[in-house]
Order: structure tokens, then C-alpha cells, then sequence
């Protein structure tokens, strides 16, 4: 009996590190969805490619992505190139997180205008939400 709980217990040990260990490339992944996406945008706006008719769909993208990494990080997912300060000062991350989903629900608008006077300001506030974010809690 006890071979048997001490298998079990090892067997949830395991589990719950490979869980954590998922999450946090999970996040990862979305997270790197995220920069391929403005990396994608960054090109177009540049002019290195001529693809002016995706930037309304990348900021629909980019969009969505922004409403998903409001809960890639939860409690337990520490790791990764993010630091213990996320989840030491849940509240003020938070409010980054909901800074750049703003820029970029605004930034899919504006994309939809096809206004580039709009598009690149719009844009440049996703960026400085980006780095508002990585410069404080990220590795």
C-alpha cells in the first residue's frame, strides 16, 4: 500500500510540474504569436513588403491575441523569460496587460479605417505598451 501512495503522490508531482511547464510554453507561444505579428506589421508599415491589405487582418490578430494574454500568466506559472514580479505585483501587471489590449482593440480600429494618418499612431501605442511591459516584467 504504501509503494502504491508513493506512486501515486510521485505520479501528481509529475503531472503538476509538467502542467506548469505547459503553461508557461503556452504563454510563451502566445506570447511569441504576438511579437510575429508586429514583427508581420512592422515590415508592411516600413514599405520591406508590399502587403498594405493584411494590416487590417493582423490587427484583428493581434487583437485577439491581446485578449488571450490577459490569461496566460496565472498564479503557478512562474518561469520562462517572465519575471517573479508579475505575480508579485499582480495589480500593477494587470493594468499593462489591460493598457495593451486598449492599444490594440484602437489599433484594430484605426486598421480598419485603412487611414494610415490613424494606422501609425495607433500602432506606436501597441509598441509603447510592449515595452512598457517587457522593460518591467520581463527577463
Amino acid at each position: 500500500m504504501r509503494r502504491f501512495i508513493a506512486f501515486a503522490l510521485a505520479t501528481l508531482m509529475s503531472l503538476a510540474v509538467t502542467a506548469d511547464e505547459d503553461q508557461v510554453e503556452y504563454r510563451q507561444e502566445v506570447m511569441s504569436a504576438i511579437g510575429g505579428t508586429m514583427g508581420a506589421l512592422a515590415k508592411i508599415l516600413r514599405q520591406e513588403v508590399d502587403r498594405p491589405n493584411d494590416i487590417a487582418p493582423l490587427a484583428g490578430a493581434l487583437a485577439e491575441l491581446a485578449e488571450t494574454a490577459q490569461s496566460v500568466f496565472p498564479e503557478g506559472s512562474e518561469g520562462g523569460d517572465a519575471l517573479p514580479e508579475i505575480w508579485e505585483e499582480p495589480d500593477d501587471f494587470a493594468e499593462r496587460l489591460t493598457t495593451f489590449k486598449e492599444a490594440a482593440l484602437a489599433f484594430r480600429e484605426a486598421a480598419s479605417s485603412g487611414d494610415m494618418a490613424q494606422i501609425g499612431p495607433a500602432v506606436g501605442e501597441v509598441g509603447q505598451a510592449c515595452r512598457g511591459c517587457h522593460t518591467r516584467f520581463r527577463e
